[in-house]
């Protein structure tokens, strides 16, 4: 793939995104980079707010979902997009 963010930018993506998946062992991994690459933990803590916030903001439609589905108000098999879960 192009590089084309800059390293920095990528970091700070890859370490939202790894506090999104509640993965410890990539974010510590991730972090260890971040002196390297200039990365304050300013940065990061603002980065992993970011992918806090559209995690939870996720778990909250999820969460919705669920109640309309077990309610009836969705029918189930009708989704559009398909999933490769099943």
């Amino acid at each position: 793939m192009e590089n084309i963010l800059e390293a920095k930018t990528q970091l700070l993506i890859a370490l939202g995104a790894a506090a999104a998946a509640r993965c410890q062992h990539c974010f510590a991994t991730l972090y260890g980079s971040a002196d390297k690459l200039a990365v304050t933990d300013r940065e990061v803590r603002a980065a992993v707010a970011i992918a806090m916030k559209v995690a939870a903001k996720s778990q909250d439609f999820m969460a919705a979902f669920i109640e309309q589905t077990t309610t009836g108000a969705v029918p189930t098999g009708e989704i559009s997009g398909g999933c490769a879960c099943v």
